[in-house]
């Protein structure tokens, strides 16, 4: 009779909390999550137990359910990935120059996965947290790979900072925009103009069209303007990229290196725990009732 009571009482909470956030009227207060994640609410003791006999033993009851209550929702606000096992064996090291700033990156590929999600991290930065972006689905995460925890960034979020990346392409093989301008050995350097600036690319001389496509996929995560490069540059691999404008050197990224990883890094989406901002309370309660009621039915 006690779980029963207790089920009783925790689901009356959810459902009071929906139709509280559904209903318009003026008395009924609304909670925020971090209310109702607190470890002694107030205000949902005072409104929805105000009932309840008084005394400790009652307070400890209501204490024990509300923080039931808070583990639940904190496990319905979290989400996986999907149900794929994600494998990214090789690593580029890049530094890019914008803004008189220096930031340098990792980006894991893997050029037998083309689907794979980007992942790449800035490492000039104190936290070890990586960046996730499905390009399919275009959700963007932050991710811990130690913890396997994270969290998902909302779309317009993402947008502003420039995660969602670029619209530079390759242009076709008969674009007359770009001049071979100086050879080495190992390298090629085109030049292109426009209106206000001189673009200058340098490619490697040896042809390798997997870390090419790496390559260009990392340039197009980067909040830079959209480029369209030569060509060439779907075979042969960018070196560095560096505009020019009237002041100097607008911005500028290298290749510092990259390598195949001795072991590859493996992620399984299902394992990972991603808190997602854009589920609403509402919507968590909800769903954490109609799962009650359904066990319930089945017993």
């Amino acid at each position: 009779m006690k779980c029963i009571a207790k089920s009783t009482v925790v689901t009356t909470l959810l459902i009071a909390l929906v139709y509280a956030n559904a209903t318009s009227q003026s008395n009924v207060p609304e909670f925020s999550e971090s209310q109702l994640m607190a470890k002694d609410s107030t205000a949902l003791d005072t409104f929805y137990l105000q009932d309840s006999v008084p005394g400790d033993s009652s307070r400890q009851a209501k204490m024990a359910i509300q923080a039931e209550l808070a583990r639940e929702v904190a496990a319905l606000s979290r989400t996986n990935l999907g149900a794929e096992r994600f494998t990214w064996t090789h690593v580029y090291q890049f530094e890019l120059f914008r803004a008189g700033k220096l930031q340098k990156q990792m980006f894991w590929n893997n050029p037998k996965k083309e689907t794979n999600p980007h992942l790449w991290q800035v490492v000039s930065q104190s936290s070890d947290d990586v960046f996730f972006l499905d390009p399919e689905s275009g959700r963007a995460a932050t991710l811990d790979l130690n913890s396997l925890e994270g969290n998902f960034i909302p779309a317009n979020i993402a947008a502003k900072a420039g995660m969602t990346g670029n619209q530079s392409q390759i242009l076709s093989k008969k674009s007359g925009d770009w001049m071979l301008t100086e050879t080495t050995d190992s390298t090629e350097v085109w030049t292109t103009f426009d209106e206000s600036s001189r673009l200058e690319l340098t490619l490697r001389a040896k042809k390798d069209s997997d870390q090419a496509r790496a390559i260009f996929e990392w340039m197009k995560l980067q909040p830079l303007e959209s480029i369209d490069l030569p060509y060439i540059a779907k075979k042969y691999p960018i070196q560095s990229l560096e505009r020019f404008d009237k002041n100097g050197s607008a911005f500028r990224f290298e290749l510092t290196g990259w390598s195949e990883l001795n072991e590859p890094l493996q992620v399984d989406a299902s394992e990972l725990s991603i808190k997602d901002p854009e589920r609403d309370l509402r919507t968590i309660a909800k769903e954490w009732a109609d799962e009650q009621k359904s066990k319930s039915g089945q017993e």
